[in-house]
């Protein structure tokens, strides 16, 4: 069917944006539109209050500049999604548009037209994103000495000044 794929990749431009996307064998995947609040990748969030777990995992996914993620590097969903909900899991959108330029799994799915091509930038009326995971887990360790330093200090009070 010479064309085909081309004319499937017009009409799905044509229509409103979905979070469903269709993979490879028909698997179904959702994506986020948006950064959730609270999401450890915007600039407004604290990234202290994700675990060093958490923050093990995102250095497993992503990939940065000049150093790809792995090849059986997964893909990072929603921290706010769970199991057994009306969503169970999509991708973060900040990580796409983050760390999937550095992904085989996103590039390859998104070059066979598997995800949106507006995934992969953050888009007009996002808040601030990190720019890529380093800055992420600096501004996380910074966060986390400020909380430790407040705690050993203790309040001040207005006549210790």
């Amino acid at each position: 069917m010479p064309g085909a794929r081309g004319e499937h990749a017009r009409r799905r431009r044509g229509r409103p944006q979905s979070r469903h996307h269709t993979l490879p064998f028909g698997a179904l995947q959702e994506v986020r539109d948006y950064p959730c609040t609270g999401c450890p990748w915007r600039t407004d969030s604290d990234p202290s209050v994700f675990s060093e777990q958490e923050m093990d995992m995102l250095r497993r996914n992503s990939g940065r500049r000049g150093a790809d993620a792995s090849l059986t590097a997964s893909a990072v969903g929603c921290h706010r999604d769970q199991r057994g909900t009306a969503h169970a899991w999509r991708w973060c959108a900040a990580w796409l548009a983050t760390a999937g330029h550095y992904h085989h799994r996103v590039r390859l799915l998104h070059a066979t037209d598997c995800l949106p091509e507006h995934c992969l930038d953050p888009q007009p009326g996002w808040p601030a994103l990190y720019p890529d995971l380093d800055a992420l887990l600096t501004a996380r360790r910074h966060q986390l000495t400020q909380a430790a330093y407040a705690h050993c200090v203790g309040p001040r009070s207005p006549s210790r000044r």
